[in-house]
């Protein structure tokens, strides 16, 4: 029984921390400065029995020309080849703050995040209320 409260606490969480990232996204979007960073490699995970996912490792100069370097949150390197182009934006005098600024990865990102805590909130609702 407790290990459904925790999994209930531990959804509830996924999903603050899903809201989080939308109200940064939206941030980024209102207040953020853009510039061209470039991939500079891709980390490479394997899990056992899967295909390997793939994380863009960016490099990009802010506004003081000080160099930063960020990975990806999300995997998935299409179109992000090592030594190509990729939009990065981030918010003034918070370099790592910094997101690729592509609507596919921010949009994403929102959404895998919300739609796992929902899941793991929902389950143990479902469940305690059996």
């Amino acid at each position: 029984m407790w290990v459904l409260w925790l999994f209930l606490l531990i959804g509830l969480v996924i999903i603050g921390l899903g809201i989080r990232e939308a109200a940064l996204q939206r941030r980024l979007l209102r207040e953020g400065i853009r510039t061209d960073g470039l991939v500079v490699r891709h980390r490479v995970t394997h899990s056992v029995g899967k295909k390997p996912v793939y994380f863009a490792v960016v490099n990009f100069n802010d506004a003081q020309g000080h160099q930063h370097e960020f990975e990806s949150n999300l995997s998935g390197v299409g179109g992000l080849p090592v030594s190509g182009r990729a939009p990065v934006f981030y918010l003034p005098g918070a370099p790592k703050s910094a997101r690729l600024d592509l609507s596919s990865k921010r949009i994403g990102g929102i959404v895998l995040v919300l739609a796992i805590g929902i899941v793991w909130t929902a389950l143990p609702i479902w469940l305690l209320s059996r």
